[in-house]
């Protein structure tokens, strides 16, 4: 029974459902299922409790998103949305009631390595018109995920799965070798460079997690994200024009810094709260730049925009607190232990460019919930045994019983 709604709400939330189904009927699985998970929570309400107090600031994030629709352009709208959202967390919440870490990258393992074998052979069978989109005049690998971005994202996660494989038992050393060649030819003709450095990021992180454990320095596998954070902002400040320009690259990053700064200027007219997560703010820009994006283009500064300072406030304490709780559970557990942190810093680096914050059916968003609140929580140090205690007492009225 878990792993049948695993299975199911996992599809959903990666969007083959929609791809699958009709869109009555698929809006009719999507509430359904959802229902179904609330009523699944609701009969291990103890359990689920206990797991969700593991990691507050999930809820307190969602609490933002659900009241921000009081002062949205649209509240019913974003009351719907903020709903869904509430709902896909809530599916994450069973996720981890139900599956471990090391349950979580097995059930992606087969499901990540389903999803790279169908679309590679979707790439021979489909016609190219279909399987490739246009991307900046080239032609970039689809497949029937609909978009580039897809496909890269696909690899990007699958990437670390199949790296934690190699040497493991349970799956031939053959077979982690081919789903990580599938994910970065994948990548590749996807030409999600996104993708690419994220999937080689997360690589290296569960490469070094050995290193760190024999070294006795478990904040070495932050390393690789630290690197990607500080070469973004280095980017971002101008420092690196010059060498960008001898690559023949654009320091504007295909554009993106023109539209932080515009999106930085909305996010000035309402700092404390935001505009909501469902506004039109982008539609003014639209009309005075005169270039279309849907989104700002970086899922921290759309943060800003949407909830303000106080909402960029909780998702940075988020994000910090599953890194902080992460580093602590590496001294347990096998190569999984290491997955919350590469989920987190997947979704570090993903938001750098591109938006993958909460949202309805969310695939990004449901996996950091699952794995954060399946992070175990530290054994406390043992008090000192009784037994102990009562001897040395006992001791000490011998010694003084002496004296006297």
């Amino acid at each position: 029974m878990p792993l049948a709604v695993a299975v199911f709400g996992l599809l959903l939330c990666w969007g083959i459902l929609s791809i699958a189904l009709p869109p009555p009927i698929h809006r009719m699985a999507k509430h359904a299922f959802y229902l179904g998970v609330m009523g699944l929570v609701l009969l291990d309400a103890p359990r689920a409790l206990q797991v969700a107090r593991r990691d507050p600031w999930i809820w307190a994030l969602v609490a933002l998103t659900c009241l921000s629709s009081a002062w949205s352009q649209n509240p019913a709208w974003a009351l719907k949305q903020s709903v869904v959202m509430a709902q896909t967390t809530l599916f994450g919440l069973y996720l981890a009631m139900r599956f471990p870490l090391a349950g979580q990258v097995r059930l992606l393992l087969w499901l990540l390595g389903t999803l790279l074998v169908a679309n590679t052979v979707y790439l021979f069978i489909a016609p190219e018109s279909v399987a490739f989109m246009d991307y900046q005049g080239q032609r970039a690998y689809s497949g029937f995920l609909g978009h580039k971005n897809a496909i890269g994202w696909l690899g990007a996660v699958a990437l670390p799965v199949f790296a934690m494989q190699l040497g493991a038992r349970g799956l031939p050393r053959i077979a982690a070798v081919g789903g990580i060649a599938l994910s970065v030819f994948l990548i590749h003709i996807s030409l999600s460079r996104t993708g690419l450095g994220a999937g080689l990021v997360l690589t290296a992180m569960v490469l070094l997690l050995p290193i760190a454990r024999r070294m006795r320095r478990p904040v070495l596998v932050l390393v690789p994200l630290a690197f990607v954070v500080l070469g973004t902002l280095t980017v971002v400040s101008g420092a690196a024009d010059w060498p960008l320009e001898l690559l023949g690259r654009s320091s504007t990053l295909s554009g993106r810094t023109d539209i932080w700064r515009e999106s930085l200027s909305v996010f000035l007219q309402r700092p404390l709260l935001g505009h909501s997560i469902a506004s039109n703010w982008q539609m003014a820009l639209v009309e005075r730049t005169g270039f279309w994006f849907s989104n700002a283009h970086n899922g921290f500064i759309q943060q800003l925009v949407e909830l303000g300072i106080v909402g960029f406030g909780l998702l940075l304490i988020l994000v910090l607190s599953i890194l902080w709780r992460g580093l602590g559970g590496l001294a347990h557990g096998g190569r999984t232990a290491i997955w919350p942190l590469c989920m987190c810093s997947l979704f570090v680096i993903y938001n750098l460019f591109e938006v993958l914050l909460m949202r309805p059916n969310s695939f990004p968003w449901l996996m950091l919930v699952a794995a954060s609140l399946a992070i175990p929580r530290r054994p406390s140090s043992p008090a000192p045994p009784r037994r102990a205690r009562a001897g040395r007492s006992m001791r000490r009225g011998t010694a003084e019983g002496a004296r006297r």
